[in-house]
């Protein structure tokens, strides 16, 4: 152009085509400016050149690109004087787009309305107008208007409409013009400008299917359609495409541009593959793109994401080296400091977090929003949050980024009250919160505990139409779980799809709230959908199955377990033994033990727990010692398992010589819970004297509901009334209303003839309400209740085997006083209670010889016990009762616990 105004400027004599001839340059290559100020010297030296409708079109584009409204507004007064003959259709459209670059859309459109016959640019200029300012819609409507009245379309009005419907993200209006461009001879790579367009729509509209449609489609492809789809996988996190499309590229054309470098490198620092970068680092610099701004930002920004997951020091100072590299003074200051002091933030480099900040005044960007959010974070993250408040003080008028760089960075130093001020605040200064302010105060919300506080957001997150953003959504499902409101989790989860469901809080949600049917619901939903879970949610998922009732949902749950090649963690295996061992299956849970590819020192303690539980402590001793040869970790609940064991098999001086020891050889200070553990081994042997010495001496202010429990517990087994009256005075001094402890002391104390102190304990504490049992049966729980009548079958059945119990010379055994304290007494064989009602259904509904699993909310009377064993003898199938205390599998006359319990 300087060449042009030369010899424009040494011409003899200039005429209306010279001055429009360089007018019309300098608009054509975006020198406004330039061109207005040609214009006016044109009206002052020659007065006898005369500007034409094509030079009042050329200025007045020019005059929207340089917004230039009252400039453009004398042009448009001048060109009403001349006459309406003057005005034609060139001009028209420059008036049309002169208004709307300047933002008077309805000045635009009064134009456009008072052309008696717009033409196909008319049209074209209108539409551009509409989609410019924002309104897609009304352009939308343009569009229809001018497809109803057979408007011939072109590609640069197509391109518009496909642009609409991008920003829109309206897939299907997207699709039928798709279909209207082919039916128009526009499809198939008839315009690879079209094409390109179409590509990037699909792209916006999450549709990667029909984006790779239209590029494959293609029969030429230029790199702005390789850019189009690389960014297209980009854009909607398919990183691993977006790579193998770029190598793809690479090995076709074996060049590319800027744009290319940018996009690739996002990907690359989103997958934090540090090597492919170094890659694309050496490309960058054999093909001279280092002194590219935009090119070294990407780069810096990819080694400082990598850096977060890279466990290698020896790359912590590469961004360092790249900020060296960079070209000083660009427009991109801010963003090459904001980008430092992030790399600051992630290394905690408070001293070169102090030099960047001086950096940041002396190139006067320490005022930049993003500058400033990047500061308050690095002296956060530096555990410096005065630091990030006085920066906070000094900006002006902070904005949306600013305040959430605050509250985040308040959040990350344990800050919580005060980050929920500085929210309350921000909202009072009318600033909006976006995402991460959002998901920062939720989280204060959720280490607060404050529920009330969290539901307030949830209002606020509702009002500000955050409900379906994704790290939103999972941060309320994250706060609800947490504050025990498992079932609004669960509603929140409807907002988003299963992919992106955070299962494992859910589950861990649902257990914390014992909904246990919840949680084998939500199995079934990652089932249909194979939703991502993790080893402790596999846990949890066993765990909902601890019971005999669910042994068949746990089965099938170790089937897709399985399956899916999730039990292979340690973890699971773990929780798996346990669900075996709460089911009663002892067998099971020892082969899942020997199976595992992996044991860690859990395994080993679930497997002896298991053991002990079930009644065979040499099998669990002799696991234990081999736990020892192995040189597993033994903790607390290895001890106490062990100490047990050697109990349930009367080696008080093992278990008083391991108590001794636990401390010195194992590191575990004794608890209540060992303690219980040793009084149960000297009852179990009958060393009363011992008992009482043991604690009275060793346990002085250590003694807890535990210790009385275990001595009553015990004085159960042996019927020693003596030590269970003992007892159960010390459980009262702790919990006067314990209604179980009362009632059994008033018939002890009825039992030794104290039938005054008897008076006094009757009727203190709460009454007891009713207990049930459960049983499965073809997956399906069934429960009986001690308040209400079983069915005419059932009744029938308990009434059949009480005659053959008979028949057979059973005798109800009474002798049972501290185990019946819980339940109602019955005449006759004593087939009343709940866990009887359960058999006799179970014989009924179950197949021959299959066992029947029953589970009891108390203890089991010693009535039902004796009855229990004797049944084994005739009903040709293992019976198993666990109740609050253990497991009774009953075979053959007798019980695994020994009559222990």
């Amino acid at each position: 152009m300087q060449e042009a105004r030369d010899l424009f400027e040494s011409m003899p004599e200039r005429t209306l085509i010279s001055w429009t001839i360089l007018m019309s340059g300098y608009a054509k290559h975006g020198l406004g400016k330039e061109a207005l100020a040609l214009f006016k010297d044109m009206l002052s030296a020659d007065k006898t050149v005369r500007p034409d409708s094509y030079v009042y079109a050329v200025v007045l584009r020019s005059c929207g690109e340089m917004r230039e409204l009252g400039f453009g507004k004398g042009l448009h007064g001048q060109v009403l004087k001349k006459g309406e003959a003057f005005l034609d259709g060139f001009l028209e459209n420059s008036l049309v787009n002169m208004y709307s670059s300047c933002g008077l859309l309805e000045d635009s459109v009064l134009i456009f309305d008072g052309i008696e016959k717009p033409c196909m640019v008319a049209w074209s200029s209108m539409l551009s107008a509409y989609v410019k300012n924002g309104f897609e819609k009304e352009g939308l409507n343009l569009f229809l208007d001018m497809v109803f009245k057979g408007i011939e379309l072109d590609a640069f009005v197509l391109s518009m409409v496909i642009k609409v419907c991008s920003n829109l993200e309206d897939l299907n209006l997207g699709i039928q013009l798709h279909g209207l461009m082919v039916k128009k001879g526009f499809g198939k790579g008839c315009c690879l400008f079209l094409d390109n367009s179409l590509m990037d729509f699909y792209a916006k509209c999450k549709d990667l299917k029909g984006l790779r449609r239209v590029f494959d489609q293609l029969s030429e492809k230029d790199l702005v359609s390789w850019n189009t789809l690389i960014m297209g996988y980009v854009h909607n996190f398919h990183y691993f495409e977006a790579l193998r499309n770029f190598r793809v590229l690479m090995h076709r054309a074996s060049y590319c541009d800027d744009f290319t470098i940018t996009s690739i490198l996002k990907a690359i620092s989103s997958l934090h593959d540090m090597d492919y970068g170094r890659q694309v680092h050496g490309y960058v610099v054999r093909k001279g793109l280092v002194s590219n701004n935009y090119v070294m930002c990407s780069l810096l920004d990819m080694y400082i994401e990598c850096i977060e997951h890279e466990s290698s020091e020896q790359w912590e100072k590469v961004p360092l080296k790249v900020y060296v590299g960079l070209e000083r003074g660009g427009s991109n200051e801010n963003i090459i400091i904001a980008s430092m002091l992030k790399w600051c933030s992630l290394l905690s480099n408070l001293d070169a977090g102090k030099v960047f900040h001086s950096l940041a005044k002396k190139l006067d960007v320490h005022s930049d929003p993003y500058v400033t959010s990047a500061l308050i974070d690095m002296y956060s993250k530096c555990g410096m949050p005065e630091a990030a408040l006085r920066v906070f003080e000094r900006v002006e008028d902070p904005g949306t980024v600013t305040w959430s760089a605050l509250i985040s960075g308040l959040s990350w130093n344990g800050w919580f009250v005060e980050a929920l001020t500085c929210f309350q605040k921000m909202q009072l200064n009318g600033i909006e919160a976006n995402e991460f302010t959002l998901t920062s105060v939720i989280l204060a919300s959720v280490a607060l505990g404050d529920l009330r506080k969290g539901r307030e957001l949830h209002c606020k997150i509702l009002k500000a139409c955050y409900e379906s953003n994704l790290s939103v959504v999972n941060m309320l499902v994250n706060l609800y779980s947490e504050l025990s409101d498992h079932h609004q989790a669960l509603k929140l989860c409807s907002l988003i799809s299963d992919a992106e469901i955070s299962w494992n809080l859910l589950i861990q949600a649902c257990l914390k709230a014992n909904d246990y049917e919840m949680v084998h619901k939500l199995l079934r939903r990652i089932q249909s959908c194979s939703g991502y879970i993790e080893s402790i949610s596999v846990c949890d998922i066993f765990r909902s199955c601890n019971s005999p009732v669910h042994l068949r949902l746990g089965m099938q749950a170790q089937a897709y377990m399985t399956k899916r090649g999730l039990l292979s963690h340690p973890m699971s295996g773990n929780g798996l033994i346990q669900m075996y061992s709460e089911c009663g299956q002892i067998a099971e849970a020892n082969l899942v033990f020997e199976l595992m590819p992996e044991k860690n020192s859990p395994s080993w303690t679930s497997i002896i727990s298991a053991k002990v539980e079930h009644g065979h402590p040499s099998e669990a001793l002799a696991l234990f010692n081999d736990m020892r040869r192995r040189n597993k970790l033994i903790d607390s609940s290895t001890l106490k398992s062990i100490l047990k064991a050697c109990g349930q098999m009367g080696r008080v001086d093992e278990v008083h010589s391991l108590l001794m020891s636990m401390e010195v050889v194992y590191g575990v200070e004794p608890s209540e819970e060992h303690y219980s553990c040793i009084v149960e081994a000297f009852m179990r042997a009958g060393m009363l004297e011992e008992v009482e010495n043991f604690v009275d001496e060793v346990l002085p202010g250590k003694n807890g509901t535990n210790i009385w429990n275990t001595l009553l517990s015990s004085a159960r087994v042996t019927g020693n009334m003596d030590m269970a009256r003992f007892a159960l005075e010390k459980l009262l001094e702790l919990d006067p209303n314990d209604c179980f402890a009362n009632l059994l002391l008033e018939k002890v104390l009825v039992m030794f003839g104290k039938w005054k102190d008897a008076s006094k304990t009757a009727g203190r504490g709460k009454t007891i309400g009713p207990n049930s049992s459960c049983i499965e049966v073809k997956s399906k729980i069934y429960e009986f209740v001690s308040n209400q009548n079983p069915s005419e079958e059932v009744s029938d059945k308990l009434a059949e085997l009480e005659r053959e119990m008979e028949e057979l010379g059973y005798v109800a055994d009474r002798n049972h006083l501290l185990h019946d304290a819980e339940e109602e007494e019955y005449d006759g064989a004593g087939l009343g209670h709940t866990e009887m009602k359960a058999i006799a259904f179970g014989i009924l509904a179950l197949p021959h010889r299959m066992p029947v699993r029953v589970t009891k909310s108390i203890r089991m009377c010693g009535s039902c016990h004796s009855a229990c064993k004797f049944m084994s003898t005739f009903v040709d199938r293992e019976l198993v009762v666990k109740d609050n205390c253990t497991f009774h599998h009953f075979r053959d006359g007798k019980c695994s616990c020994q009559d222990s319990w």
